[in-house]
């Protein structure tokens, strides 16, 4: 039996996982959090991790640890290159080598929505699947494909961006720089200004009793999301969608939309090929999935596991 922590920083809370692997049987003993107190800078989150990761692996010693990011970073150097959500001077920012150097420990790091999807299909409402794709909704909206239990991450080993297809080349400006981005058109933020709300939850509720402009907003969401998933079906074809996260959490309203507009898009092979689900897991699904990605770096096969 072996332990593995996985810590997913937020810009609010650092959520956090162990895992136990005992042969094929994976067994979650821990999920908790703390603040990310992430206004103190990089260097204050970094310790708060660090000294998390040293009281835990005292309680219960861990094999390995990896972190979830929210934003990009170099796969080689451990070094942040952007965390468009959290404050303080990031940019280049030796993340994993400050983590190693105050733990002892070797640090991987994952993206939080391939985290999530590496998650879900291990886990959650893709497990048993070979081929997985994830969509989360949220603040930012993230993405990521799974085959066979490990993470595509292609040549750049970014790969899994769904969200960052252009399906509106005139549309609005992305976060990223590029015009018309689903991110652009589904963000809760994109929801909320479309359905005049302050919240993608006021949104929801306005919706759920019968407003049109809430209403509207979640099926100009569904349709631009359902655009992006018939393209990733194409070249693709996983056996189900996942999709999760905030905005997700509006179930059938949004996912109805999204299916009907997928449907009726695809006509390379019959609907019934694929599915498109919630997702299933908690709020600690990217902390789980940091901690598998802590396993898989260890070199422990995630295929056909099982969760006790």
């Amino acid at each position: 039996m072996k332990r593995f922590l996985g810590v997913d920083l937020g810009g609010t809370n650092i959520k956090y996982a162990v895992i136990e692997i005992d042969g094929t049987s994976i067994k979650e003993v821990l999920k908790d959090q703390i603040s990310t107190e992430a206004k103190n800078g990089p260097d204050h989150v970094t310790d708060r991790i660090a000294t998390l990761i040293k009281k835990i692996d005292g309680e219960m010693p861990i094999v390995g640890v990896a972190v979830a990011v929210p934003g990009i970073f170099n796969h080689d150097t451990g070094e942040i290159l952007l965390f468009p959500n959290l404050p303080g001077a990031w940019e280049n920012y030796p993340f994993t080598k400050k983590l190693t150097e105050a733990t002892g420990k070797s640090i991987a790091l994952i993206n939080d929505a391939r985290a999530f999807c590496l998650a879900e299909s291990t886990l959650g409402a893709g497990r048993g699947h070979r081929y997985v794709a994830c969509i989360v909704m949220g603040t930012g909206v993230g993405g990521g494909l799974v085959i066979d239990g490990k993470v595509h991450e292609g040549a750049t080993r970014g790969a899994g961006e769904i969200a960052h297809q252009v399906v509106a080349p005139d549309g609005p400006v992305c976060g990223c720089g590029t015009r018309g981005c689903v991110e652009a058109l589904t963000s809760s933020a994109a929801i909320s200004a479309m359905a005049e709300t302050k919240t993608p939850e006021e949104a929801y509720e306005r919706a759920k009793a019968g407003d049109e402009k809430a209403i509207a907003a979640f099926r100009s969401a569904g349709k631009w999301l359902g655009i992006a998933l018939a393209n990733v079906n194409a070249v693709f074809s996983p056996e189900v969608f996942i999709v999760g996260g905030g905005v997700a959490q509006a179930g059938d309203l949004v996912l109805d939309f999204i299916r009907a507009e997928l449907h009726e898009r695809n006509h390379l092979w019959p609907n019934s090929a694929f599915k498109v689900v919630p997702a299933q897991l908690s709020f600690f699904a990217g902390a789980t999935g940091a901690a598998l990605k802590a396993a898989a770096a260890a070199g422990t096969q995630l295929s056909f596991t099982s969760i006790t």
